[in-house]
């Protein structure tokens, strides 16, 4: 299948070309003709399978039908749980409507209200924001939303997950009765995730799950465990891995903002060029680095979870888990930061005294066993059993 057979206008066409995108891929071919005939859709696929421009594209169709000037009240609304996936957002809405007029707008935390205030007075006919800020633009009475008739949510699981949940049910109430929407996550498990997606979508609404199973790391990703004894051991590791061939991009996570600046600086003590990414860094800052780091003038991000979604850098192929996360589910999406679009990829953790619980956790929740590895002169002094998740026999019925 080719763009051509979606049935999206030809500007669209010729801006998803010049993106450098052929063939549309799997959740692309499902989603848009469901969305291209007005349902509500609920969908789930990988990370890195191009979610994104399933509903980017028909929000610029659905402007394009529409066929009015632009007002200071959006056609399109389009959240997102983080800074960085909404500039992304933002970004590739920005490429499909390069030969249209549509306008567009981006409202996220850490921008001067003033200046996202003089925004919301401009036209704007595709709105993108985090939910936080903007329910706080609208108790301020500087938002319209009454002509929003497309309506996105993206990493649902994840607003979940960051207590956006009644954000969204507020920004949701603002919205005129009759309109579409589209909710996209990772995962669709869990009641509370049930009872979210229930309260904003139709009881008509498609439904799409796609690929491997929300508890599971994408095949093409290599996934290898490391025992290690210390701090000192983890930096001699760390060292090693950054320097193997074939190592072209480099997320390393660590678990607060303090061990980011700590890691970064020992990571530029080996010569190899690195910055960090967190949550309470200046939106200035964490966009130069990002920019950075597309441009190839960075080799490593040292980042906390806020890099664990949404981050859009196809040049990253190795993630290095420095300490676990405190949840199984966000080893899967840091994981995923490995591979773009079915590359191959890889995802070390090196573990500790302190991690070894924890990985028997991801274990359990993944039902599968992690590979433990060892590297030739670098192997943990202390002695411990590599857990490994056992499947529980089944009972015979009598």
């Amino acid at each position: 299948m080719s763009f051509a057979e979606l049935d999206l206008d030809y500007t669209i066409e010729e801006a998803i070309n010049s993106l450098g995108f052929e063939t549309p891929t799997e959740i692309q071919q499902q989603a848009i003709p469901v969305i291209l005939e007005g349902s509500d859709l609920l969908a789930t696929a990988p990370t890195g399978t191009g979610k994104t421009i399933a509903f980017c594209a028909p929000a610029v169709q659905h402007v394009l039908d529409r066929d009015e000037t632009s007002t200071t009240a959006p056609k399109v609304l389009i959240l997102a749980p983080s800074r960085e996936l909404a500039r992304q957002i933002f970004n590739v809405i920005g490429g499909l409507t390069q030969h249209t007029r549509i306008q567009s707008q981006l409202i996220i935390g850490g921008t001067p209200y003033g200046m996202q205030q003089q925004q919301l007075s401009e036209p704007c006919d595709i709105l993108v924001a985090t939910p936080g800020r903007l329910v706080e633009l609208d108790e301020k009475q500087w938002l319209d939303l009454t002509d929003v008739s497309y309506f996105v949510i993206d990493e649902a699981d994840r607003m979940l997950d960051m207590g956006f949940v009644n954000a969204i049910n507020k920004i949701a109430k603002e919205l005129p009765q009759e309109h579409q929407t589209l909710m996209f996550s990772a995962t669709l498990e869990g009641e509370k995730m049930g009872r979210f997606a229930s309260a904003l979508l139709s009881p008509e609404t498609e439904q799409i799950r796609l690929g491997e199973s929300s508890r599971t790391v994408p095949n093409q990703i290599h996934q290898v465990a490391y025992r290690v004894d210390d701090d000192a051991h983890k930096e001699a590791m760390l060292k090693h891995l950054l320097n193997k061939e074939g190592v072209q991009q480099t997320v390393v996570f660590v678990s607060n903002r303090d061990h980011v600046d700590v890691w970064v600086q020992k990571i530029r003590n080996m010569n190899i060029m690195c910055d960090g990414l967190h949550g309470e860094m200046k939106q200035g800052d964490r966009s130069e680095h990002l920019k950075q780091m597309k441009r190839g003038r960075l080799q490593v991000l040292v980042a906390t979870d806020v890099a664990s979604r949404g981050i859009d850098l196809p040049e990253i192929n190795t993630v290095i888990n420095l300490r676990l996360p405190r949840k199984a589910d966000s080893y899967i999406h840091r994981a995923g930061r490995a591979s773009r679009e079915g590359a191959p990829g890889e995802c070390i953790s090196l573990i500790d005294i302190n991690d070894l619980p924890m990985i028997e956790k991801i274990q359990r929740f993944m039902q599968t066993n992690i590979k433990f590895g060892r590297i030739e002169g670098l192997e943990a002094k202390t002695k411990a059993r590599s857990p490994r998740f056992k499947k529980k026999k089944k009972k015979a019925k009598k």
